[in-house]
């Protein structure tokens, strides 16, 4: 009697998704790491309070060390993005996180605007390597219909980094001092590129990958190879529509980084030790805004929508849930400010899933990082001096923070114009070239 032969079962489908995989564990590496580097960069903010009482740095103090975090950014964001499609994301995170979890650590020896400035300069050049590595990752390791939601998953870890970190000095400052957080946070990111080092590969080389995984992660449709050099990306309508699209909407978030801690410590003498729970509000929701507004669009794909009109729907409704935030300069109770700058910050994040999975959507793979790097680059300038012009700003006009809160109220509908205007179909390059072969695609 012959025994039939049991078929192994199919992988787990939810929405037309996958979910079983060795790409899932790349995607907590890539949330782990970005939550790292937010926890990071969020600690100069969560401590302007004892730099004015303890160096008596003023909010103009403050306001250049963000812009100096900002220009050197920029700076990290271009050259990141050519460095991870150059050497590949396994060498490019572990070299650049080593870095600035070591500025980080830093940053407990600081005692004047130069030094603080200096380190913020340090940290700002490697943690620019983020997003152009991680969505890279995203586009090697898996097919398009998924990319918006992991996008989003791993974009979750820049709010879980903000929840983090005050909790870290709430734990570490009573027993160490207020700088111990800077050493437990750098020391953090070191551990993770230990693990990274020893799980990571590329999927073409990764032991830890089946053949059927490695299958589904390649079911796109193949694209021609074009080559594509880095100094000619802005040639692209494709380039310019995210180019854009990210220089209107980053410094509306590098805004709430660096002074919702200060927006809520004038306003409602919120301090530091208080801070958590207007930090779990504000930044939970946008976690949830994150992690939906990729799974929405990838959704609708599932349900047999274009790229085009899942990817824009998930954008239309992140940018209207931006809009009520001009009333939180209004609100009687922290608590309500924190809601509506908490449906802001939910909004951006699901806005920034499908705006950062328009670089895989549309270009080709060895370039997605570069892209990244130019769009954060640009994106990073105009932060510098937002960054600059808000303390400026706020110090002429005595807090008043209405004027600033309108502007971001309308950024992201601004930006997804754009972005329809320049790419109305959300089509990749290669689908331009082929449809007018005469085009010059490299230079």
């Amino acid at each position: 009697m012959t025994q039939s032969k049991i078929s192994e079962p199919e992988p787990a489908q939810i929405g037309g998704f996958k979910w079983r995989g060795y790409r899932w564990a790349v995607c907590l590496g890539l949330f782990l790491i970005t939550t790292i580097n937010y926890m990071d960069r969020f600690m100069i903010s969560l401590m302007e309070p004892n730099l004015r009482k303890y160096f008596h740095f003023s909010q103009i103090d403050y306001g250049n060390i963000a812009a100096v975090f900002s220009l050197t950014y920029a700076v990290g964001y271009a050259l990141c993005g050519w460095f991870m499609d150059a050497v590949g994301v396994w060498i490019g995170f572990a070299i650049t996180v080593v870095v600035f979890s070591g500025a980080e650590m830093g940053m407990a020896l600081a005692t004047t605007v130069l030094g603080y400035m200096i380190i913020q300069g340090i940290m700002g050049l490697a943690q620019g390597a983020n997003f152009p590595g991680a969505i890279k990752a995203v586009a090697q390791w898996f097919p398009k219909k998924e990319r918006a939601f992991t996008t989003g998953v791993f974009n979750a870890g820049t709010s879980l980094g903000v929840v983090a970190a005050p909790i870290i000095v709430g734990l570490t400052a009573s027993q160490f001092g207020w700088q111990s957080g800077f050493i437990t946070a750098g020391l953090v990111g070191l551990v993770w590129v230990a693990w990274w080092l020893w799980r990571y590969r590329d999927p073409d080389n990764n032991p830890r990958l089946t053949s059927d995984e490695l299958a589904y992660i390649r079911s796109d449709a193949s694209e021609k190879p074009h080559k594509i050099r880095w100094i000619t990306l802005l040639q692209y309508k494709q380039s310019w529509a995210f180019v854009i699209a990210t220089m209107l909407t980053s410094p509306v978030w590098w805004f709430w980084l660096f002074w919702i801690p200060d927006f809520l410590n004038r306003k409602f003498s919120i301090h530091i030790k208080h801070m958590i729970l207007p930090m779990l509000i504000i930044y939970g929701m946008a976690d949830i805004g994150s992690i939906g507004g990729g799974w929405l669009s990838s959704w609708l794909i599932a349900r047999g929508w274009s790229l085009n009109a899942s990817r824009k729907t998930a954008m239309l409704i992140s940018g209207l849930l931006v809009v009520p935030v001009f009333a939180a300069a209004w609100a009687s109770n922290y608590l309500i400010a924190a809601l509506f700058i908490g449906f802001a910050c939910a909004g951006h994040q699901g806005f920034s899933a499908n705006l950062y999975t328009m670089a895989s959507d549309t270009m080709p793979g060895k370039v997605v990082a570069s892209l990244v790097g130019v769009g954060g680059f640009a994106a990073s300038i105009i932060s510098m001096f937002v960054s600059a012009g808000v303390g400026w700003f706020l110090d002429v006009t005595h807090n008043h923070y209405i004027v600033l809160f309108l502007i971001a109220s309308a950024a992201y509908l601004v930006a997804l114009l754009v972005i329809h205007l320049l790419n109305p179909r959300w089509q990749a390059v290669h689908e331009v070239i082929n449809e007018a072969p005469t085009v010059p695609l490299t230079v």
